[in-house]
């Protein structure tokens, strides 16, 4: 013989079972998925701004470092950028054989290894080296006054303009080798 269950109601309400979600909870639910969501793709979007900005601040700080390594040695120091495999050197003069041609790559307190950059070693995913125009070429270089120095080993005619993707923006003014920029 087969039973019927009833539910039995209780002032007028059926019991709840537990066997699913209401309406109430999947709309609850729902709507703080769209806030998370409408949080989160903003600070997406910006992540790519974000790399260049510290892509353009870690260019600045090796700019820096190379003046104050020529002013502090007597020795002038140089700042290679290759645009094509965004990368970039810190190199200083040999004692023995000044010049640019003397000029050999600084070891990287930090790594130990040598004072090259690459863009993609410090995490600036699409970070890029647009463009380096140091009176028309693609090194700076730093005296024992800290002035800057083009390829041809003069003083720096123009001012140096570095530009990185995200429209970031470095400058080196010449005379003083400030360095303006992010």
């Amino acid at each position: 013989m087969l039973q019927r269950h009833h539910c039995r109601r209780i002032n007028g309400r059926r019991p709840h079972r537990g066997d699913g979600f209401t309406l109430i909870e999947l709309i609850a639910v729902m709507l703080i998925v769209l806030v998370m969501s409408a949080t989160a793709i903003p600070a997406i979007a910006s992540l790519d701004d974000t790399r260049d900005a510290v892509a353009a601040r870690q260019l600045r700080r090796d700019l820096v470092f190379a003046r104050q390594y020529a002013i502090a040695t007597g020795r002038t120091t140089w700042v290679v950028m290759t645009p094509a495999s965004n990368t970039w050197s810190v190199l200083a003069e040999d004692v023995s054989s000044p010049g640019r041609s003397g000029a050999t790559v600084l070891d990287d307190l930090g790594t130990g290894g040598a004072y090259t950059v690459t863009l993609d070693d410090i995490n600036a995913g699409t970070a890029n080296l647009v463009s380096v125009d140091v009176d028309g070429a693609t090194e700076v270089g730093f005296d024992w006054l800290g002035r800057p120095l083009n390829d041809t080993e003069s003083a720096l005619v123009n001012p140096a303009t570095i530009t990185l993707s995200g429209s970031q923006t470095l400058n080196i003014v010449p005379d003083t080798g400030h360095i303006t920029g992010p």
